[in-house]
């Protein structure tokens, strides 16, 4: 005879089951630069994505699911800078990948950036088919973006 199940095992064991249900996307982006060496590259902070605002900015990953992505990103300020600035960009997010993007400065004086993929990787345990039948459920869903200009 088994014994009923304690509340709290019963929330953790309807929480985990939830989350092997895969309905969270398992792609990313942040904005902090991993290469050091490079003096021209400067974070970026994630201000929106498909118009949805953002509040983890650069210091989390924000997650994303499969196909183009309308981005509003800030660059850091650069010296002189008193704030920073942000451009819209659609990218392209492919499934089970984690993207570290970049600003790219000529000059560390120059307000102007570009975006960079400054680091592209596959994430972990991740399904690419099944990212990609869920983005197609989900795509109902997504507004369209303007048209810009993507790094890629």
């Amino acid at each position: 005879m088994s014994q009923p199940m304690k509340p709290a095992v019963a929330l953790l064991a309807v929480t985990l089951g939830l989350a092997g249900c895969g309905s969270a996307p398992l792609s990313f982006v942040e904005g902090m630069p991993q290469t050091r060496a490079d003096g021209t590259l400067y974070p970026v902070r994630v201000v929106s994505v498909d118009g949805a605002i953002e509040f983890g900015g650069s210091a989390k990953p924000v997650q994303l699911s499969p196909g183009p992505r309308w981005l509003v990103l800030e660059a850091a300020p650069g010296q002189g800078a008193r704030s920073g600035v942000q451009k819209s960009f659609v990218f392209k997010v492919e499934p089970c990948t984690h993207y570290v993007l970049a600003a790219r400065r000529h000059s560390p004086m120059d307000a102007d950036w570009s975006l960079v993929v400054d680091r592209k990787e596959p994430v972990q345990a991740c399904n690419a088919n099944d990212e990609l039948a869920k983005a197609k459920q989900s795509d109902g869903a997504t507004r369209a973006a303007p048209s810009a200009s993507s790094p890629q």
